[in-house]
């Protein structure tokens, strides 16, 4: 089903593996314009020809979305290949740092409120005057289930803070935007099957969480599909989700 995202020109961060692709295969699939961004040159370079070389139109730039000059030069670069400053901005940058509070540092801290909040933050900076010029913008970060109920798990300490922390600044955006025709909305994630939940259990060397700590119920019976979530985001950017404000989903 098309949802009108033809000639939209979309940026997608951590858009070289994961989530991050599929959600970038859907917007291709779409018709959209795409240009992705990761650390690494080489699964950037990867992914973008797997995408044209299935008729997508894609680019890439290599940039730290906690880094504000780096999330400028993404839009920069996007404006030159695209000849137009990104419409929809997909925020997808993990909390890297899993610990638990006692050996969690104040810089720790501080990393992770870069990683979850910062990026939201530098990224909202760089696109907003565009958008409220031509009064329309989507911007979805994905966040996690943790802003519904906070995980369990003794070293996700920083996850559960700042998560949250992006919720409420995606809400007040949400609140100061909208007038403009300008959406900004959740993903809550949960387990997906991308081996990032499995790797992120099976590295803590002190207990074994997945005997000490209940897993999560999950209705369906298994993980979700990267795809599954990739349709929900191409879902929120377009015309079809305008009256879709602040939601976690």
């Amino acid at each position: 089903m098309k949802l009108g995202l033809e000639d939209k020109v979309v940026l997608i961060s951590g858009g070289s593996s994961g989530i991050g692709k599929a959600i970038a295969s859907e917007f291709a699939a779409e018709g959209a314009r795409v240009m992705i961004t990761a650390r690494r040159i080489g699964p950037l370079e990867e992914t973008v020809t797997e995408l044209n070389d299935i008729g997508g139109r894609a680019s890439y730039v290599a940039a730290d979305m906690t880094n504000e000059d780096d999330v400028k030069k993404a839009v920069a670069k996007t404006q030159e290949v695209f000849g137009s400053a990104p419409d929809v901005v997909v925020c997808n940058v993990r909390s890297l740092i899993k610990i638990g509070f006692d050996e969690a540092s104040a810089d720790d801290f501080r990393t992770s409120s870069e990683q979850c909040v910062l990026s939201v933050v530098h990224l909202a900076k760089a696109v907003l005057p565009t958008w409220k010029e031509k009064k329309w913008g989507r911007f979805i970060n994905l966040g996690s289930v943790s802003t519904l109920e906070p995980h369990r798990w003794h070293h996700i300490v920083l996850g559960n803070t700042f998560r949250l922390a992006a919720v409420g600044l995606m809400r007040s955006l949400s609140n100061e935007f909208a007038s403009f025709g300008i959406t900004f909305n959740t993903i809550a994630i949960g387990l997906i099957d991308t081996g990032v939940s499995e790797k992120i259990v099976s590295e803590s060397e002190e207990m074994d969480l997945q005997q000490a700590e209940p897993q999560p119920q999950i209705s369906m019976k298994r993980p979700g599909k990267v795809e599954e979530i990739a349709a929900q985001v191409v879902f929120l950017a377009s015309e079809r989700a305008s009256y879709r404000l602040t939601s976690v989903n």
